[in-house]
This record gives C-alpha cells, sequence and structure tokens, in this order.
C-alpha cells in the first residue's frame, strides 16, 4: 500500500474533500509519447528531485467515511511540488475530479440512506 500525502483539505457539496498524491510506479516511457516528451530528460530531473511523476487521488469523505474517489495517474510535475501542481489545478484536471468523487458520493450517500430505511423504517 502506497503512502499518499494529503495536498489540501476543504468543505463541499456536505462533504469534505482531501487531495493526495502517491509517487508513480509506472515508468516514464510506458505512458508518456517518447515523440512528444523527451523522457530521458524527464527521468534525469525525477532523479534529481526536481519534478515528480505521482497518483493525484480526490476523496469524498462524509463523517470521515470516504464515500468517493476519483484517481488520475502519470501527472508530472514539472519544476514544482506535487502541491504546487495540485494547488494549480493539475491542467485543468482537479475540478473534474472532484466532481467525479462528490458524484460518486452522492449516490452512495442516498443509496445507503435507501438501505438504512429498508433495513430500519419497514
Amino acid at each position: 500500500m502506497d503512502h499518499y500525502y494529503t495536498a489540501k483539505e476543504f468543505k463541499y457539496a456536505n462533504f469534505d474533500i482531501v487531495v493526495d498524491w502517491t509517487y508513480e510506479h509506472c515508468a516514464l516511457e510506458d505512458v508518456f509519447d517518447p515523440e512528444v516528451s523527451d523522457i530521458a530528460e524527464m527521468a534525469r530531473r525525477c532523479d534529481a528531485y526536481l519534478d515528480t511523476h505521482y497518483i493525484a487521488r480526490v476523496r469524498a469523505m462524509y463523517d470521515g467515511v470516504e464515500m468517493g474517489s476519483a484517481y488520475l495517474g502519470s501527472c508530472y510535475a514539472y519544476d514544482c511540488s506535487p502541491e504546487d501542481d495540485i494547488n494549480d489545478g493539475i491542467g485543468g484536471y482537479l475540478e473534474d475530479m472532484i466532481e467525479e468523487a462528490v458524484d460518486e458520493a452522492q449516490a452512495a450517500a442516498v443509496q445507503m440512506l435507501d438501505k438504512l430505511k429498508e433495513d430500519f423504517l419497514q
């Protein structure tokens, strides 16, 4: 199990949102196009701790319970930390990830409420 580093936390749509990251284990050459990216230079920069190849995760929590989540692999923080990349919106993907996690959480909450009603009020 990988360790995740928390980048930011905030409240949104009745949920506590946690945005965190962990190191990506996929090889750069397996996920980036060598015709577009200089894979050797990217690897050198990651090895020198100038850049970070990482996985971003958004969790929608309710009362300490994860109700929804979204992941984005092979994020590449160029010349900054993953936290900075996340705070900058992960190239525009972060808002979509938050919406995906919250949508999943809301659906899970409704399903749980329906099940609780069925089990306890019938």
